[in-house]
């Protein structure tokens, strides 16, 4: 019962860190809160569980999984794929806008090149 207790406040004092580094990265601009919105639902329902390990029991019946942690597990699965997903959305925007600005970058230069050829013709 004593190391339950214990394994609870370390869990709690656990989640409280991820939390609070989210909080910091935000903070200091290290990270969008666009991109941490995630990262803040994951760390809030960790929190939760971590308080409550009811929820993870009821939660656990309700989707008949035989063992709690193993749910827990779950949660975190499908956190790690979002976040996955996330990440892959965000990676193929700036995909997009390197193409694009590339592709401009190219063709200004191409503008250059024809400006200083004319400009060095004009001069002869």
């Amino acid at each position: 019962m004593l190391s339950e207790i214990r394994l609870q406040y370390l869990l709690i004092f656990g989640t409280f860190v991820l939390l609070g580094m989210i909080v910091l990265l935000i903070k200091n601009e290290k990270i969008e809160i666009k991109y941490a919105i995630i990262w803040l639902c994951f760390s809030g329902v960790m929190v939760l569980f971590s308080i409550f390990p009811q929820i993870v029991y009821i939660l656990g019946d309700i989707t008949r999984v035989i063992n709690p942690v193993n749910f827990v597990f779950m949660i975190q699965i499908i956190f790690i794929l979002l976040i996955l997903v996330s990440v892959s959305a965000v990676i193929s925007g700036f995909s997009r806008k390197i193409k694009r600005l590339a592709q401009s970058n190219a063709l200004l230069e191409k503008r250059v090149r024809e400006l200083e050829e004319k400009i060095k013709s004009d001069k002869e």
